[in-house]
């Protein structure tokens, strides 16, 4: 059995036809994604591939779960092929791919959650938007944003590290506009980002709080296998301390750069992502420059990954 960091993708990974090609060629990839739709009660193949796919960017609700549906998909076919994950972690949504990976929910309670976090996400972020920053350090950047946020009395935050020199920060649609103002006076630049609202900012205060309230109805199990909580930048095992690294994780800053460096100390070498994009092989690539790392994205035909790693 070969093993590596598992990395689970985030939102921004969607594309239409994701996963198509996996499905026709793996019957437990396409198993899986027939499982989610049971469990979503609609057909995500027809996000993912259909008419309606076009659409699926636009819609919070409809595009966690299908980015999930796939990643879970590419995992099971590696499983069959002997890979598997020696621990495992996720970029903003990819981290509750990765509980479910880990089996700390059963998969029914894993889909539900996304299916939730998705829809309390759309309808409460609405209100703020998103920039990746490049060129202005971490330090700069968090100064930015604390005096764009005293001027206009709404809270402009860093919402994602990275890589070293990809910085992203959420707010309000004025207080992003702002900010982008400041940045260009340090020979930054700012590219606004499309998406459905300012994540991983109190901008989602209330749905966060809905989220937990849901967290709660759901069993957590200890992990079948490593579990890394980018929440709380270490191995969980504790099941009702995961519970509450969720409960935070709308709200929470997405440190990627920690994760991985933190990772990588500990000795792991080999890490790769498990979805249908290679942002974060990219990423890890920028962090770790030394690390191996791959990505399923990049391969029609899983038998070769599996023999490259």
């Amino acid at each position: 059995m070969k093993k590596a960091v598992f990395l689970f993708d985030g939102q921004g990974a969607f594309r239409p036809g994701i996963g198509k090609e996996l499905c026709a060629k793996y019957h437990e990839a396409d198993e899986i994604i027939e499982k989610c739709s049971e469990i979503l009660e609609y057909n995500i193949k027809d996000w993912l591939w259909g008419e309606e796919a076009k659409e699926t960017s636009s819609k919070t609700s409809i595009a966690q779960p299908a980015i999930s549906a796939v990643s879970l998909a590419y995992a099971a076919v590696l499983k069959n092929l002997g890979v598997t994950s020696e621990i495992s972690l996720g970029h903003s949504l990819g981290e509750i791919t990765a509980v479910l990976h880990c089996r700390i929910v059963s998969f029914e309670d894993g889909m539900k959650i996304i299916k939730k976090r998705g829809e309390l996400m759309e309808k409460g972020g609405g209100q703020g938007t998103m920039m990746a920053v490049i060129k202005v350090d971490q330090k700069t950047l968090e100064k930015i944003c604390a005096d764009v946020s005293a001027e206009i009395g709404e809270p402009v935050v860093v919402a994602n590290i990275n890589a070293p020199n990809q910085i992203v920060i959420s707010g309000s649609k004025e207080g992003i506009k702002k900010a982008a103002q400041n940045i260009v006076k340090q020979h930054g630049r700012g590219i606004p980002l499309r998406v459905g609202g300012a994540w991983h900012s109190p901008y989602l205060k209330d749905a966060a709080n809905e989220f937990a309230g849901f967290l709660d109805t759901i069993q957590f199990n200890k992990p079948e296998s490593p579990f890394y909580s980018v929440v709380e930048q270490k191995t969980l095992d504790d099941p009702a301390v995961i519970k509450d690294s969720l409960k935070k994780q709308m709200l929470s800053q997405v440190n990627w750069v920690t994760a991985i460096k933190n990772l990588n100390q500990a000795g792991h070498k080999l890490f790769l992502e498990i979805g249908p994009s290679k942002i974060l092989k990219d990423l890890v690539g920028k962090i770790e420059p030394a690390a191996k790392v791959d990505s399923t994205a990049l391969y029609t035909d899983m038998e070769t990954l599996a023999a490259n790693l």
